[in-house]
């Protein structure tokens, strides 16, 4: 509006907010002068008041009333931010680096917790998305071999849409191989320093999220080489307990298998965990996994990102922020002044009274 924009949730409910505020504050300030005007009619009769106090104006004080409005609303205004006018700014990016690896074996399509392994796994990969919006991330789909399917990036849509496309079948080798998806993430991070010519260790974390059933390589030993160049983090799906694996309808005709049990081991993903430096956690209904994933995330450092030249909108906050000091300060100046004022107004009653006197008895 007018080429203003202002820095503050929910603008048109927040001016709703201040405009009720002010005309409470304008409420609150009459009330106060009327008890002033009525303590002083307690001591002075209405029509003596003119004669016992003379210079005692109620119009002189209406100005400090004015300008502490005027104060108060120009102080809300540079609380809201306001932005007008563009200039060319750098614009420089903080963010982390996150390498998801996703279990995507034939023991994830198990429904426990519902709706099944899989879907829950990427819900909650969408979740730490919504948290982290500023940081890269990569995608690595994994069960008897690990592929890259989405490389570091900070176009979270397109990796929403890679991950919405993921499912058991996407890697056709099957087992499930953790150590694989540890190798590839080294690899890919490996490149990456290689190509910032710095070892970004510190800024950097692999999330590992399966239900732990590893039947082939040494998942251990992968996070241990992982650790010199991202700390680990594993996020349990499953049940300790065990969940029936069933075959799809469609492929019951294809296949001579019976349903089996798959249960979460976290011993396992535990022992993955310290050996990446990181942390382990179960999935759980509520939002406390990834609460507890990002708090230990939030111990990473940020890196900044190459910046780039933007047409920003500048903040001028300063100008409504000083029109408020200017209005307290002449405030505080008239409140000084108004003895003066009552003084000078005696002054020119008592020449005026001497005055007529003078006509009168010449007269």
């Amino acid at each position: 509006m007018f080429g203003i924009e202002f820095d503050i949730p929910y603008p048109g409910a927040w001016f709703a907010g201040a405009l009720v505020a002010t005309v409470v504050l304008y409420i609150i300030l009459n009330i106060l002068e009327r008890r002033r005007q009525g303590r002083i009619e307690r001591f002075v009769e209405a029509k003596l008041a003119p004669r016992l106090l003379a210079g005692m104006h109620a119009v002189s004080r209406k100005p400090m009333a004015w300008l502490t409005l005027l104060g108060f609303v120009a102080l809300l205004t540079a609380i809201a931010q306001p932005h007008w006018g563009k200039a060319m700014r750098e614009v420089r990016k903080h963010s982390r680096d996150f390498v998801v690896l996703l279990d995507t074996s034939e023991s994830m399509r198990a429904e426990n917790p519902l709706p099944n392994r899989m879907e829950r796994a990427k819900q909650e990969i969408a979740a730490l998305l919504d948290r982290a919006p500023a940081d890269r991330f990569a995608l690595i789909a994994f069960s008897g071999a690990a592929q890259l399917q989405c490389p570091l990036t900070l176009d979270h849509g397109y990796l929403r849409t890679v991950l919405n496309s993921i499912d058991t079948d996407s890697i056709s080798m099957e087992g499930t191989n953790i150590a694989e998806a540890l190798t590839t993430a080294i690899d890919l991070l490996e490149k990456e320093d290689q190509d910032a010519g710095a070892n970004n260790k510190s800024s950097r974390a692999i999330l590992l999220i399966s239900d732990g059933e590893q039947l082939d390589g040494d998942g251990v030993e992968a996070a241990r080489r992982a650790s010199s160049l991202a700390r680990v983090f594993v996020l349990g799906i499953g049940d300790p307990d065990g969940a029936t694996v069933k075959i799809p309808a469609w492929m019951e005709r294809y296949l001579d298998e019976e349903p089996h049990q798959s249960r979460l081991d976290e011993d396992t993903l535990a022992s993955i965990a310290v050996a990446g430096g990181g942390a382990y956690a179960r999935s759980r209904a509520d939002a406390w996994d990834i609460d507890e994933l990002h708090n230990r995330f939030n111990t990473l450092t940020t890196r900044d990102r190459s910046g780039e030249l933007r047409q920003r909108m500048l903040n001028r906050f300063q100008w409504p922020l000083g029109l408020a000091v200017l209005a307290f300060a002449a405030e505080g100046i008239w409140l000084v002044l108004m003895p003066w004022l009552r003084w000078l107004r005696m002054r020119k009653r008592e020449t005026n009274s001497v005055e007529g006197g003078e006509y009168a008895s010449n007269v």
